[in-house]
């Protein structure tokens, strides 16, 4: 019996980790230029061509966002560097993808799946993220600047370090008391959803 008690702590231990908030290290190897901000469009160029091929053709899982229907095609796309400004994303799954230093600018991610994923250094001003599901996601350097993360899908053992959330809109998603409590003591938490009118503090009930 004594042979087994080292596994089942380590286990343990592991769990307790995974639980825990990114509070200092990004989530996975992030190349040292995306860490200091040198990644030129030239160094994107073949990934973004790449990453949108692999969603157009559906190397990402998608689902319909009205019908419920879901539709699994692959998942793990190395989607780092992509660009996908603007576009209607919606249902899209990158369920344990890499879409790290990702251009998500706008983007309509209402019910997407980021599950198991890396968003490390992704841009996501201003997007849609309406119900999208971050459980478990890497939230590292992620800008959410006046993105829309309501009613959003957000586990305890999601990774939140060093976003940008001013003029994000939180309204009803269920945030652990320790998460809530880091966010609202960002710098960044602060302004008001351009589209909605919601007061990020206000979304994330900092003040209460």
């Amino acid at each position: 019996a004594l042979g087994f008690r080292r596994p089942l702590r380590k286990a343990a231990a592991a769990a307790a980790a995974a639980a825990a908030l990114c509070t200092g290290a990004v989530c996975g190897p992030v190349p040292e230029a995306w860490a200091a901000g040198r990644l030129s469009e030239a160094d994107t160029s073949g990934a973004t061509s790449a990453g949108a091929s692999k969603v157009a053709k559906g190397a990402a899982s998608t689902q319909g966002f009205n019908t419920g229907s879901v539709k699994t095609i692959t998942r793990g796309a190395a989607l780092d560097g992509s660009d996908f400004g603007g576009q209607n994303l919606r249902g899209v799954s990158f369920q344990q993808s890499l879409v790290r230093n990702t251009n998500f600018r706008g983007a309509d991610l209402r019910a997407a799946s980021f599950f198991d994923a890396d968003l490390s250094f992704a841009d996501m001003t201003g997007a849609d993220m309406n119900q999208a599901n971050l459980e478990l996601t890497c939230l590292d350097s992620t800008i959410l600047k006046d993105a829309i993360v309501t009613e959003a899908y957000v586990s305890g053992a999601t990774k939140i370090n060093q976003v940008n959330i001013e003029g994000s809109d939180w309204t009803d998603t269920q945030l652990r008391k320790d998460q809530r409590a880091y966010l609202c003591k960002l710098d960044s938490a602060k302004g008001t959803n351009p589209k909605t009118g919601v007061d990020t503090r206000d979304s994330l009930l900092c003040d209460l």
